[in-house]
């Protein structure tokens, strides 16, 4: 009776989400077994966990998002890694490349795999994939892992991207588009028959679609984003002032006075930076009215763009966009005033998305649960034997 119990509790462990018995009346049951089998089912019960759970990634510009994993985590991190500058050697990614660039940017280089969404540097992509995914799952070689990729990706960019994350050592690798992760994320209803239009902006895209009856009716990647309204601002302040500032600087005048419509106050901010001339640190004072005539020239293609994808959409899917609105996630939907400058150069209602900049990873965390149901928004896939 000793083995007939034994192969009955492993024929339990084995079966792939269909545990007949709860793991406490198996352990009842060890009750009747001598010491070996007992030995036996518990090893048995070691090396066969659940198949690894997905997870998933939305890989930005300057961040990148992950969630999911055996850790049920979600963890973000500056899309970043950091070199050393004599041996040519990845020292550190993510948080603590971040760190250590700006205490000794003589010593260390700063790298970055993607520019503009896309991937520039497949040796370095590889190795901060390979650190984010391994830091939320410990059993990734079982897991699939569900990207989110900008508009319009190539054959070959998307054979790239899904290369790096199968020699990551992801199982399985899905791609789908930002503004249909960001769709889900932000609980819209993609599978009714009716027009929901999403805007992503991150750092250094802006990804828009319309999506209905469970499919994208059209979609968009421009080269726009936070990054642009950052180097524009640091211009600007070079030219005025003559001053060096940091990159933080210019993070900060972005949140405390950036804004997309003509300012009710002209409020002020005051920064330090380094005289371009002489080398001295000195304070200067930016006005609000200043900043918005800066980012203001910078809207005029993004919101260009926008015109021109509705203007070639259907009349019905733009009836339900004129009546339900637009969803702004990404980063940049947090900038002052952008949801009411899109709003009324569109003539259209535009609500921007409760944590925004998070709305396609967790898009892609609940895509992971729906992959059949999903199948006509997923635009490529591979698996770790190269099958598509």
């Amino acid at each position: 009776m000793t083995y007939e119990y034994r192969d009955y509790a492993l024929s339990v462990l084995l079966t792939k989400g269909k545990v007949l018995i709860s793991m406490e009346k198996v352990a009842l049951y060890m009750v009747k077994w001598n010491d070996d089998v007992m030995k036996e089912i518990s090893i048995m019960n070691s090396i066969l966990p659940s198949f690894g759970k997905d997870v998933s990634i939305d890989i930005g510009t300057s961040m990148t998002r992950v969630m999911g994993g055996t850790r049920e985590t979600m963890m973000s991190e500056p899309s970043i890694v950091a070199t050393d500058t004599k041996l040519d050697k990845i020292v550190a990614v993510g948080d603590d490349a971040d760190r250590i660039v700006r205490r000794m940017p003589d010593m260390w280089m700063e790298l970055t795999p993607l520019q503009d969404g896309f991937i520039v540097d497949y040796r370095v992509m590889h190795t901060m994939l390979k650190y984010f995914l391994h830091k939320v799952s410990n059993t990734l070689r079982r897991s699939r892992v569900l990207v989110g990729v900008p508009c319009g990706m190539t054959d070959v960019e998307q054979r790239a991207m899904m290369d790096a994350v199968i020699q990551a050592g992801a199982r399985e690798v899905f791609l789908i588009e930002r503004p249909v992760a960001a769709a889900i994320g932000s609980g819209l209803p993609i599978f009714e028959a009716r027009g929901s239009m999403v805007i992503d902006i991150g750092e250094g895209t802006a990804d828009m679609g319309i999506i209905s009856l469970g499919g994208t009716v059209i979609s968009k990647t421009i080269r726009f984003g936070g990054g642009d309204l950052d180097r524009a601002i640091m211009q600007y302040i070079n030219q005025c002032f003559g001053l060096m500032v940091s990159e933080q600087t210019i993070t900060d005048i972005k949140h405390a006075i950036g804004t997309a419509v003509v300012p009710a106050e002209d409020c002020e901010f005051s920064f330090t930076g380094r005289d371009m001339t002489s080398g001295i640190v000195r304070r200067a004072v930016l006005h609000q009215s200043e900043i918005y005539e800066v980012i203001n020239k910078c809207l005029a293609d993004f919101l260009d763009a926008i015109q021109q994808l509705i203007r070639v959409t259907a009349p019905e899917l733009v009836a339900d966009i004129m009546q339900h609105g637009i969803v702004l996630t990404g980063g940049m939907a947090r900038l002052q005033g952008l949801a009411e400058r899109i709003s009324s150069e569109m003539g259209v209602p535009v609500q921007v998305a409760s944590d925004p900049e998070l709305k396609v990873v967790q898009g892609l965390h609940r895509s992971s649960g729906q992959i059949v149901e999903l199948a006509r928004f997923i635009i490529n896939s591979k698996d770790r034997r190269g099958r598509v």
